[in-house]
């Protein structure tokens, strides 16, 4: 549960001029792209980002689906989030991205990258849009998670075409921060993926919700955070991939 205090914050964060006109200023992106597309979709990882993504989309488009591409990987509160929202797409990953780690090994570095993005990114949505013709997508992707992120949304601006698909693509939050994120959901009473009430005592840029296995951050103590709350799914990933464990 969001301890007190935390929820006050951004109860008094949500009242602000500044959130309430980046809010409306998501909207009018939202509006925008809806107005250029006939049969769009909403990405979502269960986090709060795409959380409020999808509760943008569908203040004016109630019944667009939302897809979750399935790596094998999700966290239980990540799948009850899932599981309950309406007209969501579960949509399999080209391989279970336990299986992409072991074959290239925990210390893969950029070629492991380059293949797990491949089979639950790049691969999964090229099928996915043939199978069901969607021409558009929105997601949650923020400039303050990162540099790359930044200059992207920079460069693109937060209505843009894909070009090697033709996708146009939206990203209404570009611009928020995580207080805007946060305030956005406490003020719309949106249910949030209960991995979220683990994590209050780590750093913001840390509290991020993806798939419980993976190589990255594992010298930042992801695998000692896995361990200590989720110890049967660490010794699941311990029993498949051994070199874990002399991170936790």
């Amino acid at each position: 549960m969001m301890p007190d205090q935390i929820r006050k914050t951004f109860e008094l964060y949500a009242k602000l001029a500044t959130h309430r006109f980046k809010v409306l200023l998501a909207r009018d992106y939202v509006r925008r792209w809806l107005s250029e597309c006939s049969r769009p979709y909403v990405a979502i990882s269960g986090g709060k980002d795409s959380l409020c993504t999808l509760a943008l989309v569908r203040e004016q488009a109630p019944g667009t689906p939302a897809v979750y591409f399935d790596a094998d990987c999700a966290f239980p509160e990540v799948s009850t989030i899932v599981d309950n929202t309406p007209t969501t797409v579960r949509y399999p990953a080209d391989e279970p991205i336990l299986d992409t780690i072991k074959r290239f090994g925990l210390y893969g570095g950029p070629a492991l990258e380059r293949a797990t993005m491949q089979s639950t990114v790049y691969g999964p949505i090229k099928r996915l849009i043939a199978e069901h013709g969607f021409d558009a997508v929105a997601y949650g992707l923020r400039a303050e998670e990162s540099k790359g992120r930044a200059h992207h949304m920079k460069t693109r601006g937060q209505v843009f075409r894909y070009k090697r698909d033709g996708i146009l693509a939206c990203q209404p939050i570009a611009h928020w921060t995580y207080f805007d994120v946060w305030a956005f959901i406490v003020s719309h009473n949106l249910p949030y993926c209960g991995v979220y009430d683990r994590m209050w005592d780590m750093p913001e840029r840390e509290q991020r919700v993806s798939y419980w296995a993976g190589e990255t951050n594992r010298e930042n103590g992801r695998y000692v955070w896995l361990k200590r709350h989720y110890p049967e799914l660490w010794n699941r990933l311990a029993a498949e991939l051994p070199d874990v464990r002399a991170y936790a």
